[in-house]
């Protein structure tokens, strides 16, 4: 499967919507293998690692490092974003089968201090098949127009750490299913609305987010965070460049995760 661009046209209807899906990526069997990879990371873990392994996780296994660099996926996202591009962040949502976790509906960015907000797209890449049954995403068409108010109301079967959720009512019949194969791509805007429910089936459900943003994107507020350059030149400077890892959970990779996570976790990253 080779690099695509995408046409003037899918461009129109991610501009328009505030979401573009399937974009084709990776062969299945190459999804199934990242799949697995995933699985048993999850199973093993990094030990007491002291932050969130979920998030960045780039920065601790190369595989998912080069899948964020894969011109697979940066080609087409540079057709929205433009050819520099960095990774503010990388995480994995992994629901177990018959798992009750859900997504409530939010807008990523509402807790981001990043200027131009617009600028922020998420590729989530299905790493097995996403459906209704299993907790496939949901989106709200045109939701991405504006900044909406949200309330936090953490617990329960929420994923979201603070429980944030959209304080407007979402017309859930209006709203459409993110059905993805193996490999296949979903990319959302940085405030497209969007949620997730439960996994009913009898397998996991794993896909990769992958927040890309271009390269003069820049911090408003917070403790500045680090990015790892995915595409291009950074000629601005705005973050901290991270290096990928040398080898799965090394000790160096470990440590650049935790230094990582620490600045991460003190800013509205953290919700996610």
């Amino acid at each position: 499967m080779s690099e695509i661009s995408l046409s003037r046209e899918a461009v129109a209807a991610y501009q328009r919507d505030g979401f573009l899906f399937p974009v084709p990526a990776l062969p299945p069997a190459e999804a199934a293998a990242l799949a697995d990879e995933v699985l048993a990371f999850v199973d093993r873990g990094p030990g007491r690692h002291p932050v969130p392994w979920t998030q960045k996780a780039y920065l601790l296994l190369p595989s998912l490092d080069a899948l964020i660099r894969d011109e697979r996926l940066t080609t087409p996202v540079a057709s929205i974003l433009g050819e520099d591009l960095l990774v503010l962040s990388a995480d994995l949502f992994v629901k177990r089968a018959r798992s009750k976790g859900r997504i409530t509906w939010h807008q990523d960015v509402n807790y981001w201090e990043l200027e131009p907000i617009g600028d922020v797209l998420t590729a989530w890449v299905a790493l097995t098949h996403a459906t209704p049954d299993n907790g496939c995403m949901r989106y709200s068409a045109g939701g991405h127009l504006g900044r909406l108010a949200h309330e936090e109301r953490p617990g329960g079967d929420n994923l979201l750490t603070r429980g944030q959720e959209i304080a407007v009512d979402i017309d859930e019949a209006a709203a459409v299913d993110v059905v993805l194969a193996p490999g296949e791509v979903a990319f959302h805007h940085a405030l497209a609305p969007h949620a997730s429910g439960a996994n009913g089936t009898d397998a996991p459900r794993i896909g990769f987010a992958i927040r890309y943003a271009p390269t003069r994107i820049r911090q408003t507020g917070g403790p500045p965070i680090s990015a790892r350059l995915a595409r291009g030149a950074d000629r601005f400077g705005h973050f901290a460049l991270e290096d990928g890892p040398d080898a799965a959970l090394s000790p160096a990779a470990l440590a650049a995760h935790e230094k990582a996570l620490s600045v991460h976790a003190a800013t509205g990253f953290s919700t996610i």
